[in-house]
């Protein structure tokens, strides 16, 4: 495992601030140590890693405001190091997996893998081992399908309104399908719901 004791911050550079909280909290509960800062945009992001030069990790989405595709991976690279950045996109597209290899990145995540998928690449990007908090598997804490459909797609960072435009129901379902989630994974917000569920393997 990867001592944090000199070199523990990471930049999460994301636009929907539900992912980027999820995130944030599964890195926590890998290395409590990391220092965690969250950026939504390609200006504000570079502005705070220009004001340091000892970022240990820089996470990526490519759909921020200002990104242009892989040019503020290019940028985050050039500075730190490509084996300092891993990008966690929504897009699996083969082109920029193969300049992304180019360019060095450590990893390309993409968010709308299994989750045990996903939660096994973040903890091989920061050198940890898992979160291994979890006393419970989804096995023995089982959603419905439907209620893993909503936190699919809240992890994709997808709002109600989206979610039920992309299933064709209503938004009062949707809040009342995500409620009972809540209730189901004992979290009180939607980024804690998305952390737990990676955290417990569902798809």
């Amino acid at each position: 495992m990867a001592d944090f004791r000199d070199n523990n911050k990471v930049l999460i550079v994301e636009d929907h601030p539900l992912v980027a909280d999820a995130t944030a909290l599964l890195l926590s509960r890998m290395s409590p140590a990391l220092q965690v800062t969250i950026r939504h945009c390609a200006v504000t992001a570079l502005a705070t890693f220009y004001s340091r030069a000892d970022w240990f990790r820089v996470l990526l989405d490519l759909d921020v405001p200002g990104a242009e595709g892989l040019a503020l991976a290019r940028k985050f690279a050039q500075s730190c190091g490509a084996g300092k950045v891993a990008i966690i996109t929504a897009h699996d597209l083969p082109a920029w997996r193969t300049q992304a290899s180019e360019l060095g990145i450590l990893d390309y995540i993409v968010k709308a893998s299994p989750m045990h998928e996903f939660t096994e690449s973040l903890a091989r990007v920061i050198g940890a081992q898992g979160t291994g908090n979890s006393t419970k598997s989804a096995a023995t804490l089982p959603l419905t399908r439907r209620q893993q459909d909503m936190l699919c797609l809240l992890r994709r960072g997808y709002s109600s309104k989206d979610i039920a435009n992309q299933l064709r129901i209503s938004q009062g379902t949707v809040d009342n399908h995500i409620s009972s989630v809540l209730r189901a994974l004992r979290v009180t917000n939607r980024a804690h719901a998305v952390a737990k569920a990676i955290e417990l393997g569902y798809s």
